[in-house]
């Protein structure tokens, strides 16, 4: 659907109303935003210009107000083509930096969803890089009781992932030591996938039928190698942000929202339907197809890792978030977090 042209005096008119609503949270009426406008354009006049910019599906009217409130349409428009971007100043830029430096490559990415939370006042989050595209690079197989055995790995890039799998085999830890030697020495340097080929090609070798190492290692190697069901580690921070009365007016949906925040894997779909493809992108409202985030809106951003497929983060909060602010924030940590990973990996 084609968007219906605005002229000058209206596009600033959206602007200024939709500017001051993110700033208040209330409906704004027609006085509210002549004030705004230092008088340039009458009551009378902006109540004319707001009842068209309703008719147009920009702008709706909630029934105990006089004043207007944006629909996702009218922010769609705003973050398209009318907000003023609010650049970081350069200190603020270098202390997101340096806040990130100094710590593993797993800690990074916690760190990320800590400072997007902190300086946005909304929902921070990064999805990790997806385990099946990550390259191996090492190890380290700890017994926790039988069945049970702990997969510490670790990729390219240094981000590590623990795991739990099950063996039937009692296997002391000398045997998994062993076994990780071995999975160490020929596997670094792969992808996940490339190792789960070259362990069915394994065990069709007449060697593995009689040396209990191998049959150890295949065992092992194809649990450790499998890719989990989310396919992501999430780091979440400040969900409690979305306890406010004015993103929620609706208990109920608050509620669903929260217990979505609860289902790991399934938050990890939402996300990852959203981060589709590199750099920045904007969901807003019902443009998602969850309803339980139709209240919401996201501003994530992905970008590749050499070596370990890429990573994505962003802010969740509500429709009326400062966008001009959460771009640029988003944008930034995003590009820092790219930055400090590579110098990791060099």
């Amino acid at each position: 659907m084609s968007t219906p042209a605005l002229d000058e005096r209206r596009r600033e008119v959206l602007r200024q109303l939709i500017d001051l609503h993110i700033e208040t949270g209330e409906p704004v009426g027609s006085e509210s935003l002549a004030r705004v406008l230092n008088r340039a354009v009458s009551p009378a006049t902006l109540r004319n210009i707001m009842s068209d910019l309703e008719e147009l599906g920009y702008l709706n009217h909630p029934h105990t107000s006089a004043g207007r409130k944006p629909t996702d349409e009218g922010y769609r428009l705003y973050v398209d083509a009318l907000m003023d971007p609010r650049p970081l100043t350069a200190g603020a830029a270098s202390a997101i930096t340096s806040e990130l430096r100094d710590v593993s490559p797993s800690q990074v990415l916690e760190k990320a969803s800590h400072i997007l939370s902190r300086l946005s006042g909304q929902v921070g989050f990064v999805l990790a890089p997806d385990f099946e595209q990550a390259t191996f690079r090492h190890l380290d197989l700890v017994r926790l009781g039988h069945p049970r055995i702990l997969v510490v790995m670790v990729s390219q890039t240094g981000i590590v992932t623990n795991k739990v799998v099950e063996v039937e085999e009692r296997l002391g830890q000398d045997e998994l030591q062993a076994c990780a030697n071995y999975l160490n020495v020929h596997f670094a340097g792969l992808p996940l996938s490339q190792i789960r080929g070259r362990l069915v090609e394994l065990m069709t070798k007449e060697r593995a039928l009689y040396d209990s190492l191998l049959k150890s290692v295949i065992a092992l190697g194809d649990r450790a190698f499998t890719t989990a069901p989310e396919g992501k580690d999430l780091y979440l921070d400040g969900t409690s942000n979305m306890l406010d009365p004015k993103v929620f007016e609706d208990l109920d949906r608050m509620k669903a929202l929260f217990k979505t925040f609860e289902e790991k894997s399934r938050l990890v779909r939402i996300l990852n339907a959203c981060l589709a493809g590199d750099g920045l992108r904007i969901v807003i409202g019902r443009e998602n197809p969850e309803p339980q985030l139709h209240d919401t809106s996201l501003v994530t951003a992905s970008y590749p890792i050499e070596g370990d497929g890429g990573f994505g983060l962003g802010i969740l909060g509500s429709t009326r978030m400062e966008y001009a602010s959460a771009v640029t924030l988003v944008d930034h940590v995003a590009r820092a977090v790219s930055q400090v990973l590579r110098e990791m990996r060099a």
